[in-house]
């Protein structure tokens, strides 16, 4: 496997282990003292160091070599590419990401920038490709090699570097980026080792070396898979330098499975989602097998070949409870052939950025009943294209019978449902909880829960979740909470002073409009806002921030940005143009409003908006126009009949205002707002019977609802 540039996703994949100098990134000046470099490593553990310098992970991100890099550039390290202004250009290649099966190449860019180019080099086949394939990305697109979906600053070096901090300046959109070492050396997993190897130096041969116990993490399995998972991980950064020999939670925000197609209902990747989550999905993570188990830490080779690797755990032995399997009775394929290999049913491969295949890590059950409910795929038929997928699920119970019916299945089913509609899940979701042992299942649970904030049960549900034993639970529960109900609140303050970071920082988020921001979790989540400030969703969470706290004008800036880095999506102008109407620049907020129904018509939501836009400015044509629209597009939308019946009685139109009021009531009956709404129109129309059993409803749904009981009195 290789290290390799996401073309426009997230992070970056492998780490590297690389003895190149000690350097950063436009300045030759260290980062922080601690740091030895992989030389000084070598010095001691040489066969270690030989080891990981050949593998992909030590060619991870390395300098221009003409023994690997010449036949690609027989001419000269230049690139010819479309630029930013849609012209063909050279481009002089700064260094390599990447040694097999593809290379990527860094070009710089002004701002202290470095762009990773689309064009790659395949050593193999000795020849260039596109990593997008046949997408034809253009230069105002986000995914353009020359924009931001992939600045290496932000999307790669992270993880192919050591102790890398980015050093981003939103104010003038400027890069400082630099790092102790590049590649990711022997202290990117180990941590600073001055200490060690003074240690060592000091007192060579002697044993009590006090510093080992931080280099080896005491148990040296575990905590292992965190240190990997910092870069073999779907996650953003919690802060400026990750430290890899901490918990994953300290540094990073990791996704799961939740109400997206990020990964598939049972787990699997679906887009470049990696190694991380799947693994701690899986049974097994859960019953202790690590990345050491099956990697050789520093070549990252496997252990074992073949099928001897995972029947060196699955053998008979009384002693322990792992289940023992007989591979060619258990597998119904001829072991020598494709089908016959654990991995072939187990750990199936998908291919990114058109020659880069990888293993899918969580351990998956092939089932094509899944396939067939919810569109998961199975290993059967990606192998037997040829096949239907009722073919291989009678293959699979006829071999199998009972055991198919298992809980990665009830799982999946239950994800699906909840994708499809939350609130119907709810009831599963939660009676499925107590006896889910696995942590990142619940944590998926509790992002499925989410989607259903108006659900009482689901909040409650959440609420208990916020006290889980895993972090990663607590976590997600505190994310899922994007708008926190009054019994939630209590415990989410709790879990500003959480003992993990992730938790505190999700807490602060969803506290945002509140939480002090003098606080440690107030200066912990401005740090993880200010380092993601580079990219639009990022420049998008800075800006709701200070929206939610009744500061459109520090909002603004972000949004501009925002809507400038991704000119093709529409929420950038929709929270612009809340945040320009929220500082009284209501001109300016119908523009955008009017940019992003133009970007996405189909959405409701935002002819929503645009009708108050128009309502704000007075214009009630306008408004009546758009809200139509926007009722056309969903007609169970309430909120948009009601301030449709508004509109429409303001111009005149008292007839279709009450059958838009009544339509509001109709759909939710619940809310004092809309049959108060109902009330003053039948009023004004001289409706007064009819507008009295209207108010009288609004204080049914609401008792305390005191302009409705202002009007009551004044009809009767």
């Amino acid at each position: 496997m290789a290290s390799s540039c996401i073309p426009g996703g997230s992070k970056l994949l492998f780490a590297a282990l690389v003895i190149w100098p000690l350097s950063a990134c436009g300045s030759d000046e260290p980062l922080e003292t601690g740091f030895a470099g992989s030389k000084v490593c070598a010095d001691c553990h040489e066969q270690i160091s030989r080891s990981w310098s050949t593998s992909h992970h030590g060619l991870a991100e390395r300098p221009l070599s003409d023994a690997l890099d010449r036949s690609a550039f027989p001419s000269g390290y230049q690139l010819t590419a479309k630029g930013k202004d849609g012209e063909q250009h050279s481009f002089d290649v700064h260094r390599v990401i990447g040694v097999k099966p593809l290379r990527q190449y860094l070009i710089e860019d002004a701002g202290g920038r470095y762009q990773v180019a689309a064009e790659s080099f395949d050593p193999r086949n000795d020849e260039w490709f596109n990593v997008f394939g046949d997408e034809n990305r253009q230069p105002h697109e986000w995914g353009f090699w020359a924009n931001r979906g992939m600045t290496w600053n932000s999307m790669c070096a992270d993880c192919h570097n050591t102790a890398l901090e980015k050093r981003y300046d939103f104010e003038s959109d400027r890069y400082d980026t630099r790092f102790e070492e590049l590649g990711v050396g022997c202290e990117a997993c180990h941590g600073p080792s001055a200490d060690h190897a003074d240690w060592q130096q000091r007192y060579p041969g002697e044993r009590g070396d006090p510093t080992l116990a931080r280099l080896s993490r005491g148990d040296f399995r575990k905590p292992w898979v965190d240190t990997c998972g910092g870069c073999h991980s779907l996650r953003s950064e919690l802060v400026e330098v990750a430290d890899r020999t901490a918990p994953l939670l300290e540094s990073f925000l990791p996704e799961f499975p939740n109400l997206t197609e990020t990964f598939y209902p049972d787990g699997q990747v679906h887009g470049e989602d990696y190694e991380y989550a799947p693994f701690l999905l899986s049974r097994m993570y859960h019953k202790n097998v690590t990345c050491l188990d099956c990697h050789e830490p520093h070549s990252a080779r496997l252990v074992l070949p073949g099928n001897e690797l995972c029947m060196s755990c699955h053998l008979e032995n009384p002693a322990t409870e792992i289940p023992a399997i007989d591979p060619a009775e258990h597998a119904h394929h001829d072991l020598s052939k494709p089908g016959g290999q654990c991995v072939d049913c187990h750990m199936p491969l998908t291919t990114y950025m058109q020659r880069h295949p990888r293993r899918d890590h969580g351990f998956t059950i092939p089932d094509p009943f899944l396939t067939q409910q919810t569109g998961v795929p199975n290993a059967c038929n990606r192998c037997h294209a040829d096949q239907t997928v009722e073919w291989a699920l009678l293959a699979v119970e006829d071999w199998y019978g009972e055991r198919m019916n298992r809980p990665s299945r009830a799982r999946a089913l239950r994800v699906a449902k909840a994708r499809r509609d939350p609130a119907s899940a709810v009831a599963e979701l939660i009676a499925a909880l107590p006896q889910e042992e696995i942590p990142a299942w619940r944590a998926v649970t509790a992002s499925l829960l989410g989607g259903a904030p108006e659900v009482a049960e689901a909040r409650r549900a959440l609420a208990r979740l916020l006290q889980d034993d895993a972090a990663l639970v607590r976590s997600a529960a505190a994310r899922a909470l994007p708008h926190p109900a009054p019994e939630t609140r209590p415990r989410l303050r709790m879990l500003l002073e959480d003992p993990g970071r992730a938790v505190r920082v999700t807490a602060a988020w969803t506290l945002r409009a509140e939480v002090d921001l003098k606080s440690r979790a107030g200066r912990e989540l401005l740090e993880y806002l200010e380092l993601n400030s580079d990219q639009p969703s990022g420049a998008m969470m800075f800006g709701s921030l200070w929206l939610e706290r009744g500061e459109p004008g520090r909002a603004i800036p972000y949004f501009e940005r925002a809507s400038l880095w991704e000119p093709n999506v529409a929420a950038p102008h929709q929270n612009l143009a809340l945040a320009l109407s929220a500082a009284g620049r209501s001109r300016e907020a119908l523009s955008h409003c009017e940019e992003a129904c133009r970007l996405e018509p189909d959405d409701p939501e935002l002819w929503f908006s645009l009708g108050l836009a128009h309502a704000e400015l007075g214009d009630a044509n306008g408004a009546v126009t758009a809200l139509e629209r926007a009722t056309s597009l969903d007609p169970k939308f309430a909120r948009a009949f009601y301030n449709l019946g508004l509109a429409r009685n303001q111009i005149g139109r008292t007839g279709p205002a009450v059958a838009a009021l009544e339509q509001a009531t109709a759909i939710a009956p619940e809310t004092a707002d809309f049959w108060f709404g109902l009330a003053a129109v039948l009023r004004d129309s001289g409706q007064t019977d009819r507008a009295i059993a209207a108010a009288e409803q609004a204080l049914r749904a609401d008792p305390a609802h005191a302009a409705a009981s202002s009007l009551l009195r004044s009809l009767r």
